[in-house]
């Protein structure tokens, strides 16, 4: 993240002075493509921090979503504004040609962009490729479902940046060859629209995330697979899971015990005959009932703490286990 971000700044500041040497809108359109990008990781450094505050009493599971808040307002402001600018100032340039001067400086610099934008979009691919790995997903699907919105985020905003450079490399070459600026402010309406189907990719993305989806499949079976191969649990029903933020997984479920296996384990460690010899009446095997009775209730207990152990052993990211006895 913190690689993106300088270099984001040290591209926007170079685009900008393109911009001011060429008066192409395509470079500006890239200028502010790179201003958003700033702006956006900018939010998204808000968003860890506070998505890394303790929980409290009014919020018990965490503040893990408040990413998600700060994603989804960094890609309204790319879309509103990277976008909408890009595209307006496009169809002028197209509408009424304004001349362009010096396109050789607006080649140079853009070529850097696109090194400097390929570089940081290595980097973010390499982490995003790392956490689907960890996650056992997909590339692909990591970047439509995968929890963490910040190395994602990256992605998708670089992806574009390299194709918006290259766009405008296009259009600067086409409006120099034809000498004919329209082309100019055709890649300018271009970047728009890269700039507008990113946004929206990216809200859709971290609104889906704010409403609490389920994690992926293979985290889900990890957990039921505990619940499941425990020798005294009969049935487990009413499963829901529910992510919390990019580690963190709020995992319920209702369990019903086999009281028959759960009994067989408390026996074991009795000597029966010395406890039938003690049966010297009804009152004395109230009382042995009674006494059973408790052990039966505390060994559930120890059962559900050994569960909800277990289970987030077996997956981490489960920081919130409620087993109920059903």
């Amino acid at each position: 993240m913190a690689v993106a971000l300088f270099v984001d700044f040290v591209i926007a500041a170079a685009k900008m002075v393109a911009f001011l040497l060429t008066g192409s809108t395509a470079i500006m359109a890239e200028v502010l493509h790179s201003v958003a990008d700033v702006t956006n990781q900018s939010l998204l450094v808000v968003g860890i921090v506070r998505s890394r505050r303790k929980p409290d009493r009014d919020y018990p599971y965490g503040f893990g979503r408040s990413r998600y808040i700060w994603a989804l307002l960094s890609a309204a402001g790319v879309l509103f504004v990277g976008s909408g600018v890009s595209v307006v100032r496009g169809a002028q340039q197209v509408w009424a040609p304004e001349h362009l001067e010096h396109l050789e400086w607006g080649f140079v610099i853009l070529l850097a962009s696109l090194a400097a934008e390929s570089i940081s979009l290595a980097f973010g691919f390499s982490a995003v490729r790392k956490s689907a790995r960890e996650a056992d997903q997909s590339v692909w699907r990591y970047l439509r479902k995968g929890p963490d919105p910040m190395g994602v985020a990256v992605v998708l905003e670089d992806a574009p940046a390299v194709l918006g450079v290259l766009i405008a490399l296009t259009g600067l070459g086409l409006a120099e060859r034809t000498g004919n600026p329209a082309w100019d402010g055709a890649a300018s309406i271009a970047i728009g629209l890269l700039l507008g189907v990113s946004a929206v990719f990216l809200i859709n993305r971290n609104r889906r995330l704010l409403l609490g989806p389920a994690p992926p499949s293979e985290s889900v079976a990890r957990m039921l697979a505990v619940l499941e191969q425990s020798p005294v649990v009969a049935r487990v029903q009413d499963v829901k899971v529910s992510q919390l933020g990019a580690d963190a997984v709020r995992f319920k479920a209702e369990v019903t015990f086999d009281g028959r296996e759960l009994a067989r384990h408390l026996l074991a460690g009795r000597d029966l005959d010395a406890t039938w010899s003690t049966l010297n009446g009804p009152q004395a095997l109230e009382r042995l009932l009674v006494e059973f009775g408790g052990e039966v209730t505390e060994a559930i207990g120890d059962e559900v703490d050994r569960l909800e152990e277990e289970l987030t052993e077996a997956a981490p990211e489960a920081r919130h286990v409620d087993l109920e006895p059903d």
